[in-house]
């Protein structure tokens, strides 16, 4: 429901209680009207499956919904688990049943912003242990993409907030181990790196689509309320005219 300050739209946010990057950056894509608003889940370790997922999720879906939100926003990048695209569908089956309202997932934003930029051989960046690489590639395959190259930037140190300590020149450089020639798309998922910042300046380098996970994940929320229009300065995927991609569910 709007209100005073949401006059256009109320966004409902759920992100991981160490996520640190999704609430700045949609708040730097938020256009007037529209008010976001993050409501955390506890994190204590990597989620194995669905049902652990949101079995943590499920104290903050009730607070989200005390501020009788226009829509849901689930941002959080389920690729490294198999069946990614499955996994995101029933969690957003779970949250619409909740809510009554619309639900936007970042997996099926990544994949309409794909599309809408018309981008089919991708380069990716991704900050999950190198076993969940093979997950992410068979999630982007089974979407209809080919993965030319692949960059993980985790660790055998990586913990619960690692990915938000990833500086940006280190993902600077990620983009750029996976622009290869035979590339037309370049993504970053895991919505815990930073990536919504250099989105504009990344394009201006390497001449192709820079896809991040959290820009997409609002586009398509927008999208989805009718609120989008093009914004200069934030990279090709915000500066799409609104029939210029329809996305997905």
């Amino acid at each position: 429901m709007t209100d005073a300050l949401g006059t256009r739209a109320v966004l409902a946010v759920l992100v991981p209680a160490t996520n640190t990057m999704v609430q700045p950056d949609l708040a730097s894509l938020q256009p007037p009207g529209v008010t976001n608003h993050t409501f955390r889940f506890p994190f204590p370790e990597l989620p194995a499956n669905p049902d652990r997922l949101l079995e943590l999720m499920e104290p903050a879906i009730a607070q989200m919904l005390a501020c009788e939100p226009d829509h849901l926003v689930l941002a959080y990048s389920p690729e490294y688990m198999p069946e990614a695209a499955g996994v995101a569908r029933r969690l957003r089956a779970t949250l619409e049943a909740t809510s009554g309202l619309g639900v936007t997932t970042a997996t099926a934003a990544v994949s309409a912003a794909l599309r809408g930029l018309n981008c089919r051989r991708l380069g990716i960046v991704t900050p999950f242990p190198e076993q969940a690489n093979a997950a992410v590639l068979s999630h982007f395959q089974g979407e209809g993409f080919e993965v030319g190259a692949m960059e993980s930037l985790a660790s055998a140190q990586k913990g619960k907030v690692f990915s938000a300590r990833i500086s940006a020149e280190q993902i600077r450089a990620a983009f750029r181990a996976v622009n290869h020639s035979g590339v037309d798309g370049l993504l970053q998922v895991g919505t815990n790196l930073v990536a919504t910042s250099l989105v504009e300046e990344l394009e201006q380098e390497l001449g192709k689509p820079v896809i991040a996970v959290n820009t997409a994940t609002y586009w398509h929320a927008l999208h989805h309320l009718g609120l989008h229009t093009p914004v200069e300065g934030c990279g090709r995927l915000m500066g799409l005219e609104a029939d210029g991609a329809m996305p997905t569910p």
